[in-house]
């Protein structure tokens, strides 16, 4: 590059120039970063939630149910959060899901490791939460896939509610089976008692008794009816002594439940309080060891609220032996004072009190059956659920493809343009016209556009009314200034016509050499058109094809190729007898009516290459080769010289010493910088001059002069 300071109007056109970089890379990374992530990132995670409502029991049953299963006060929502990962609700839902056969229990399932893996993976998955400040839980599930996040969700919910009404019922269940037991025992022993009255009256016939006598037997029967009635109590609370005596463990004593109606209230409260306990210890036992601390603290109190219990039933115990033996001693007394009673008449009140005592409470047993049959019929519910799960569309980790798509078209940008700026450094080519004229210290003389082919194509066919073949079509692209003379092209041809009529003067100049430093730089097309630009200026113009290895000027004019300069200059032909006019071109590809409508063509002559010689070197050493261009010098205003590439081959070089001026056709970033001052050396070298530089193929980009320029005077 020229070392001048680059303004932002030289990074603009830096970035014009390497363009295509900077799109490629943007294209590359925006499609990295938008693929990549679905290629090699993380499996798809879904999430699917479901939303449960829930509400503390307030209905009559619920509080009879709280009142005689010593259950207190309800969970709050967190609390119940905890709940829905609990080992009974996770392994309802694995036997849901057929992970687990349906028909083992829990005990079963606790003794299979394999069988507690699934249980614990499950509970992996799901997610419990209060939403806001409400009483809804929140129950997210998640999944690789969509149907299994939604099957856990929905069965977690499920299975919570029924849970949730197991629980809340199961007390009521139990009583109701403990009172149909002793309904059924009662019955019996109804039964028997008034069977014994019956069978005692057919065969006593009528008691008589005094009124005292009466009196002191109702006495007597009360007492004996108290008797039993302590007798059952104590019997009951022995039972419970012993079973909490008996467990030795933790999670056996909850299942001890005092469902008489003798239970004092510190009983009922202890009964809570174990229940507390025993549940927040089994909310523990989810995230942590029996051997947590935390699990052992409360061990801890639960076995101090045991031996509370124990403490009460045992001063209960005594209390019902003292009252048991003073009824007793009661008892005895009346014995001893109404001795004199008839026996019939005492065995008569204990029939009659018999089955007054079993009427009494078979209809107290039968009462409270009715009871725990409603309660039952309720299905106490406090889990509503009020938004299932549905199965989710899309993954929770799903790539943000506008979000990636954006930072990998940024970063592709930055990128780009660093390596915009990476190649514009390392690029020894030359790419604007002051940077040539400051390395090859010449003058750039014309600046051909770079246009698009099609473009040209479509404006060519526009002057003809038949479609034209795809051969006409290519010859006449390379004939822009005799076929569309309006386009940038033909317009960079006439420049390039004027300043080269005042680089030093046309007469000083009137034979010129085209080169260039490698091939397919447009020489031949540059030169060509030039001719014709010269030659609808009004002046005497000889175009002779100096490249004898690979001629193109025939081709360009559609002409024949011999005779041509290797015949002149090997003297089978005089050079006016090779030379092509009007008539020849007329009577060629490009036809009559386009030469004819072509203004200044006849003043175009040209001298084709001939036949190729085998040593094309040589022939520009030619004696021969100096006479012509003194010749041609005398008959033509210019004489165009199209020479071969001049670092390939010498022929351009020689060629040029003998000529009065070179023009040297670059196409940019075609070949490096070197290269291009290697070719001026060796034309210094050759005494040649070199009178300026045509620019070919140049874009837009250039310079904003000549992007101006060309959208100006299109």
């Amino acid at each position: 590059m020229a070392q001048y300071d680059l303004n932002l109007v030289d990074f603009w056109l830096i970035i014009r120039r390497r363009k295509f970089i900077v799109l490629l890379t943007v294209g590359l990374v925006g499609s990295m970063t938008s693929t990549m992530p679905y290629l090699v990132g993380p499996p798809p995670v879904y999430k699917a939630a479901a939303r449960v409502k829930y509400e503390r029991s307030t209905t009559a049953s619920g509080l009879l149910q709280e009142s005689i299963s010593a259950v207190g006060g309800e969970s709050d929502i967190a609390t119940q959060a905890e709940v829905i990962k609990s080992f009974n609700v996770m392994e309802n839902v694995a036997k849901e899901m057929s992970l687990i056969d349906k028909g083992l229990e829990s005990k079963d399932i606790r003794a299979n490791h394999e069988l507690l893996d699934i249980i614990y993976d499950i509970q992996g998955h799901i997610e419990a939460g209060q939403e806001g400040s409400t009483n809804i839980i929140k129950i997210t599930a998640t999944a690789g896939d969509p149907r299994t996040a939604e099957r856990y969700a929905t069965l977690t919910a499920d299975a919570y509610r029924e849970e949730n009404i197991y629980n809340r019922n199961r007390q009521v269940i139990e009583a109701r089976r403990f009172v149909e037991g002793q309904l059924k025992n009662l019955e019996a022993s109804l039964h028997e008692s008034e069977q014994a009255l019956r069978e005692f009256k057919e065969q006593e016939g009528q008691v008589f008794v005094t009124e005292e006598a009466r009196q002191a037997l109702e006495q007597y029967n009360k007492l004996e009816g108290e008797q039993e009635r302590l007798m059952r109590v104590r019997k009951e609370v022995t039972a419970q002594l012993q079973s909490l005596r008996e467990s030795k463990t933790v999670v056996q004593e909850v299942q001890s439940r005092v469902y008489s109606d003798e239970v004092e209230a510190l009983i009922s409260k202890l009964n809570q309080r174990m229940s507390d306990l025993t549940q927040e210890r089994d909310l523990l036992l989810i995230n942590y060891t029996p051997e947590h601390a935390l699990v052992r603290e409360l061990d801890r109190r639960i076995l101090n609220v045991k031996g509370e219990m124990i403490r009460e039933l045992e001063s209960k115990l005594r209390t019902f032996d003292e009252r048991e033996r003073a009824i007793r001693e009661s008892i005895v007394r009346y014995k001893e004072r109404y001795l004199s009673l008839p026996q019939a008449a005492i065995q008569l009140a204990r029939l009659e009190r018999d089955v007054m005592v079993n009427s009494n409470l078979y209809a107290a047993l039968k009462s409270k059956h009715q009871e725990f049959m409603i309660k039952g019929a309720e299905q106490i519910e406090e889990v509503t659920i009020i938004e299932p799960a549905q199965i989710p569309t899309r993954p929770v980790n799903a790539p943000n493809l506008p979000l990636n798509a954006f930072l990998g078209v940024l970063m592709g940008g930055m990128v780009g343009l660093v390596a915009a700026f990476l190649k514009e450094s390392f690029d020894t080519s030359i790419g604007t016209i002051e940077e040539v004229e400051a390395y090859l210290k010449v003058p750039v003389l014309g600046v051909i556009p770079r246009v698009d082919r099609k473009e040209v194509e479509r404006e060519i066919q526009v002057g003809f009314q038949e479609k034209l073949d795809r051969e006409t079509l290519d010859l006449y692209c390379h004939l822009v200034a005799l076929f569309d003379p309006q386009s940038p092209l033909a317009e960079g041809y006439r420049s390039l016509r004027t300043n080269i009529q005042f680089a030093g003067g046309m007469q000083g100049n009137r034979v010129l050499a085209f080169v260039s430093a490698g091939a397919q730089e447009g020489k031949s097309t540059s030169a060509v058109n030039l001719a014709i630009a010269l030659a609808q200026d009004g002046k005497r113009v000889l175009l002779v094809d100096a490249d004898l290895r690979k001629p193109t000027i025939h081709e360009r004019l559609g002409l024949e190729q011999s005779p041509g300069l290797s015949e002149v200059i090997l003297g089978t032909v005089a050079y006016p007898e090779a030379i092509r006019t009007v008539t020849d071109l007329m009577l060629g590809k490009l036809g009559v009516e386009q030469v004819i409508n072509a203004p200044g063509i006849d003043n175009l002559n040209i001298l084709p290459s001939g036949k190729r010689p085998d040593n094309p070197a040589e022939f520009m050493n030619s004696p021969k080769l100096t006479e012509l261009i003194d010749s041609v010098r005398k008959e033509y205003d210019i004489v165009i010289f199209d020479c071969p590439p001049i670092l390939p081959v010498t022929d351009g070089v020689t060629l040029g010493s003998k000529v009065d001026g070179v023009v040297m056709v670059y196409q940019v970033g075609k070949v490096g910088r070197n290269a291009l001052k290697r070719a001026k050396s060796l034309l210094d070298n050759a005494h040649a001059s070199l009178i300026g530089i045509v620019l070919s193929n140049v874009s837009a980009e250039l310079t904003p002069d000549y992007e101006m320029y060309r959208y100006s005077y299109k």
